[in-house]
């Protein structure tokens, strides 16, 4: 899989599993209150995945009854647009929350596989030693593959205080669109979990 450069505003291509495995926190003065209408924003090497994570995310928030878009779509790519402008522009269309995610680590980890015939019964005390040589006399394999620790944030707009954040690690070992449903599908559920949906 491609890898994925995430800036300090961006949405997460990347998840290992059908649920991301999560880790969180939410400021106390905001626990319980919703998040109302947010924007999505993903920013990637390629502006196709970005487009399509925000589309996903943006998918899964209104299954939750939560109004949202993604910021490809209000915004034309043209010049940068200043800090300034993008929160009067959100504030007009009153957007409340905005949702980022970004990259923290990568890690290059392998994982060694074993091949070979396990005997299941060994019958009497020879099936024993024949066990044991058949396991010296296996072939390993080692298979590399990327780590990635992950961080998204949600943002109130008007405050530009940080809401919630959470954690994951995610492998580069899965497609695109099935990394992306994994990601989305775990801060949502942690989101419900804090009643901020």
């Amino acid at each position: 899989m491609k890898q994925i450069c995430l800036s300090l505003i961006a949405a997460c291509l990347l998840a290992s599993c059908n649920t991301a495995k999560m880790s969180s926190w939410v400021d106390p003065q905001f626990e319980g209150r919703t998040i109302g209408k947010t924007m999505v924003l993903g920013v990637a090497d390629s502006d196709s995945l970005s487009r399509q994570y925000e589309a996903l995310f943006v998918e899964y928030l209104t299954e939750a009854s939560v109004e949202a878009q993604s910021l490809h779509a209000l915004v034309q790519k043209t010049d940068p647009v200043s800090e300034a402008a993008l929160v009067a522009a959100l504030q007009q269309k009153n957007y409340t929350s905005i949702i980022v995610t970004r990259k923290l680590s990568e890690t290059e980890r392998q994982q060694t596989f074993t091949t070979g015939y396990y005997p299941s019964h060994y019958g009497n005390y020879y099936g024993y030693y024949s066990h044991a040589y058949t396991l010296s006399y296996n072939t390993a394999t080692v298979q590399s593959f990327l780590e990635f620790e992950l961080e998204t944030n949600l943002y109130d707009i008007k405050t530009k205080r940080l809401v919630w954040t959470g954690r994951n690690v995610v492998y580069d070992d899965r497609s695109d669109q099935s990394n992306m449903k994994a990601i989305i599908k775990g801060v949502v559920k942690d989101l419900e979990k804090k009643d901020l949906l």
